[in-house]
């Protein structure tokens, strides 16, 4: 494997512009992503402690951080279309 960036945080923000127009996408990112990886985990951990309710509860949330994940890509594509006509 590579060798680290060594202030990765600073460049994917810095770098992050050019690739995600709207603020609402980023917005929606910051939610979704982490909210999908403790819905994992949550589900993964309902399944094997044989806990229905918890793996229900996380599978709900990990369809909701998806679901938010497609919002926000709908909304960049409107701004990357809106800032093409112009």
């Amino acid at each position: 494997m590579g060798k680290r960036h060594p202030n990765l945080p600073a460049w994917q923000w810095r770098s992050n512009p050019q690739s995600h127009l709207s603020p609402a996408h980023q917005a929606l990112n910051l939610i979704a992503i982490p909210m999908m990886v403790l819905a994992f985990l949550l589900l993964a951990w309902g399944v094997f402690s044989e806990n229905a309710v918890t793996a229900c509860i996380g599978l709900l949330a990990l369809f909701a951080g998806m679901a938010l994940q497609h919002q926000g890509r709908k909304l960049e594509d409107r701004t990357a279309q809106r800032s093409q006509t112009f």
